[in-house]
């Protein structure tokens, strides 16, 4: 009875000119920049102040977002401003950020950027991925 019914509406859909297309799905996504704004050689604690631009690269909002990456270097990130840092287990160099509760919601096309203060060991930027919460 249920089959009937979708299929005689389909019929009439069709017969009708109108067709039934499937909303396509949106997709949830964010990229994220880094760059060394400064750096100061030779200091003790903050050798470099970098920022990281948090971008939703997908065709829907967002409302969270992580970033991290993994000097290989010996680099470290000494402080972090507009993001909180996430623990990283087991992965020498690593480092995990996350939205702060007043910068998460990025809409589409939207950003936000976070600062951080490192010791930086010579080495090239590292490759930062961004994924959303």
């Amino acid at each position: 009875m249920i089959r009937r019914a979708i299929t005689t509406a389909a019929l009439v859909l069709v017969s009708t000119g109108i067709a039934a297309v499937p909303a396509s799905a949106d997709s949830i996504g964010c990229g994220a920049k880094y760059a060394i704004t400064s750096e100061w050689p030779g200091t003790r604690d903050a050798t470099a102040l970098g920022q990281v631009t948090v971008t939703n690269t997908g065709s829907s909002a967002i409302k969270g977002w992580r970033v991290s990456w993994r000097y290989t270097d010996g680099s470290v990130v000494t402080q972090v401003w507009g993001a909180v840092p996430l623990p990283v287990i087991g992965i020498v160099g690593a480092h995990a950020f996350g939205n702060e509760s007043y910068n998460g919601n990025l809409p589409v096309g939207g950003s936000t950027v976070f600062g951080f203060a490192a010791r930086l060991g010579g080495g090239k930027a590292p490759d930062v991925t961004c994924t959303p919460a």
